[in-house]
């Protein structure tokens, strides 16, 4: 047919973005990117080894999505994001802990954006060099960063992989690492101070204390790292 071709167009390295806000609407200089490595402070390097690179462009190392391009997603390669998991015990008006076939009850902090259905863990992307992600940032007042960075590095890993997440394409993909910071007294000093320090600067954002159940509505698998969390502390899910 006239004005039709057989042959396939030639793949955008710089998939469009709706909105000016994406993360992913700046181009990256792909003549200037090196893979695999720690390249600046943006570090390419995956949790599961060297990816194949193949006409410029990396490969997802879980295999193909359908999707070629960068997406939504900020780079090209691993998109390393960071994912607090913040829980303490549920608590009955007598303070005693709440318990459900036996086990004993969390409440895992979670919030939620007014474009989206589902609640979510506080993390996300990091700008390079940060130890916080921007959404952790967005809700925490700036005071007590340095002290939730302290809070960081005393909690426990119980997730660091590839997040199976609707924004991955073929050639970029989020991997993320998961820290539990468990309070189990409820007269802790610093639950105390993070519950006084939580203040979405955006209105539209709600956090709250959610409790742990497998029913929650929570983003993409943020369930699963959710129930590896509970498992550390022998708690329902």
């Amino acid at each position: 047919m006239p004005g039709t071709s057989s042959t396939p167009p030639p793949l955008s390295r710089v998939s469009p973005c709706p909105t000016r806000r994406c993360p992913g609407s700046t181009p990256e200089p792909l003549t200037k990117t090196h893979y695999n490595i720690l390249d600046g402070l943006t570090d390419r390097r995956s949790f599961h080894g060297v990816y194949e690179v193949q006409d410029g462009l990396p490969l997802n190392p879980m295999g193909r999505t359908g999707l070629r391009g960068r997406g939504s997603l900020r780079w090209f390669g691993p998109n390393h994001t960071l994912h607090p998991v913040i829980t303490r015990w549920r608590r009955n008006q007598d303070g005693a802990i709440c318990r459900k076939s036996i086990k004993k009850m969390l409440e895992v902090l979670v919030l939620k954006h007014p474009s989206s259905e589902h609640w979510a863990l506080p993390g996300g992307s990091r700008e390079p060099g940060d130890m916080l992600p921007r959404k952790l940032k967005q809700v925490l007042r700036q005071e007590f960063w340095a002290a939730f960075e302290n809070l960081l590095m005393q909690g426990t890993e119980v997730y660091k992989g590839y997040m199976d997440d609707p924004r991955n394409t073929d050639n970029a993909w989020i991997e993320t690492v998961a820290i539990s910071i468990h309070f189990p007294d409820q007269n802790d000093v610093e639950l105390k101070r993070l519950n006084s320090h939580l203040h979405p600067c955006d209105p539209g954002v709600s956090v709250r204390w959610q409790v742990v159940d497998r029913r929650i509505p929570l983003y993409a698998n943020h369930k699963t790292i959710l129930q590896k969390a509970a498992a550390l502390f022998a708690a329902h899910y």
